[in-house]
């Protein structure tokens, strides 16, 4: 039973040990800024004229055990591009509707 505890706090910690990335500088033509203004982490938010309602993230390849991700707001498209001319490289999109309580969906990035 404690074998179990043990293991199971084991997954817990280590699912919160992903790192965030972020690009620096400005990427292509897709305006965008690094905020902490949701739960203190930082996000890609793309600057756009209409109201955003999805948050994405974008999990990435990296050497790093549990994982690297880039958080972004805005059109998915413009989350992959900067994505893409920072050179990361994208294994999957998480999408979810903010403020809403569905599961988030995954897309398969090819």
């Amino acid at each position: 039973m404690i074998f179990l505890g043990l293991i199971l706090s084991v997954f817990y910690l280590s699912s919160c040990g992903a790192i965030l990335i972020k690009p620096k500088g400005p990427i292509g033509d897709v305006n965008y800024r690094v905020t902490d203004r949701i739960n203190g982490e930082k996000t890609v938010e793309i600057v756009a004229q209409e109201k955003n309602k999805f948050l994405h993230w974008l999990y990435l390849r990296c050497d790093y055990i549990f994982g690297c991700y880039m958080r972004c707001e805005g059109p998915v498209n413009s989350c992959m591009k900067v994505a893409t001319l920072s050179k990361f490289d994208m294994k999957y999109i998480m999408t979810k509707k903010r403020r809403h309580s569905s599961q988030p969906r995954c897309y398969q990035y090819c």
